[in-house]
């Protein structure tokens, strides 16, 4: 009987520290492997690090079964919670497409869908949390039903366009549904809102032409919103999380699966970004833009899902910005593969040595 006793307790922790590497260590093990990208001069007070995630697609009621819901869930709360101890960036970026329904939700369950989401991806006090509209939060342009953007505007802190200045960094959040380029009243305020910051940031570029004066320390700012920037298709994206064959090549819709060629030569026009990021495809691109009549050039980064249902090697990004230069370093997270063959290697394992050490106890 104390044999059977001592195999047994031998079986049941290694089960236990199985579970335990498996949802909780192995998150550190991978993100452990992934360091904020260090710019070639020391660093100065205007360094920012911010945590660049997209896509988190929360699951509602009426998609999903409630063990996927659950999981899924539970990923990205261990991911992005392991991500905070070990990298303790200083912002984080959401780049839309929070919640899976919530251009369905009614208001309780909007609510509802913002304390989870709040839940899941707790940020220390220090930390500021700065959240772009997606499709999937209100709906596409012709999809938005009466007050449902306001709501989002409203519950996260943000707004159609949002200029954000940290360490002397300036962000633009753009909602990418009111770049329609009709007369909507959503599509009219956020282009009133751009021309404003188009005309700050010129007066901070150059103040002996305006009348204002403005208190901004000038630098190209870096543009956050939901869509890529206008392309026909993936097909020039070559990194290696970018869409797997076909749908790489299938050409895009214009408005709905990236901002329309009119929209990105005003934004470019305007705003003159130093570097562009999105989410939306829920693959990796990088691409390179170059404006000869504006005399701009910069890359565009399409930040991959952050949920495991999207894709199976979620990603996020690290980046390291001053108001001269920033570099960037995608970072991979647990692929559910390895999860699996790692538990049953670890299980194989302790069946093993439960069963031989049975066995040593019989000689």
């Amino acid at each position: 009987m104390r044999r059977i006793t001592k195999n047994l307790i031998t079986f049941l922790s290694g089960i236990l520290l199985t579970a335990l590497y498996c949802e909780f260590i192995i998150y550190y093990v991978v993100i452990a492997q992934c360091t904020w990208p260090e710019l070639n001069i020391p660093r100065s007070r205007t360094e920012l690090r911010a945590l660049i995630i997209a896509d988190t697609h929360l699951l509602g009621s009426r998609k999903g079964h409630w063990l996927d819901k659950w999981r899924r869930e539970w990923q990205m709360h261990r991911a992005f919670q392991s991500i905070m101890t070990l990298h303790e960036p200083e912002t984080v970026f959401v780049l839309g497409d929070l919640f899976d329904e919530g251009e369905w939700s009614s208001d309780k369950q909007f609510q509802d869908y913002v304390e989870r989401f709040y839940k899941l991806f707790l940020v220390p006090d220090n930390v500021s949390m700065q959240t772009v509209v997606g499709n999937h939060d209100i709906g596409f342009h012709y999809n938005i039903r009466p007050g449902s953007a306001q709501r989002f505007f409203k519950s996260l802190n943000t707004s159609s366009v949002k200029m954000l200045t940290l360490k002397d960094n300036h962000f633009i959040l753009l909602n990418s549904m009111a770049m329609e380029g009709d007369s909507c009243s959503l599509c009219r305020e956020a282009r009133y809102s751009i021309d404003k910051i188009s005309r700050s940031l010129e007066c901070s570029k150059y103040p002996d032409l305006c009348n204002d004066v403005s208190k901004l320390n000038y630098s190209r700012p870096i543009l956050m919103q939901h869509f890529p920037l206008y392309r026909m298709s993936d097909a020039l994206c070559t990194e290696p999380d970018a869409p797997p064959l076909p749908l790489r090549n299938k050409r895009f819709r214009n408005k709905i699966d990236s901002l329309s060629r009119e929209a990105t030569t005003y934004l470019t026009s305007k705003i003159k970004p130093r570097a562009v990021f999105g989410g939306h495809t829920h693959h990796g691109c990088l691409v390179h833009h170059k404006d000869d009549k504006e005399n701009i050039e910069f890359y565009e980064y399409s930040v991959p899902s952050f949920s495991w249902r999207n894709r199976p090697d979620p990603k996020y990004m690290l980046v390291t910005i001053r108001p001269e230069s920033y570099v960037v370093n995608k970072c991979g997270l647990p692929k559910e593969t390895t999860i699996a063959i790692t538990a049953v290697i670890l299980v194989f394992i302790t069946c093993y040595y439960s069963f031989r050490t049975r066995l040593i106890g019989r000689r």
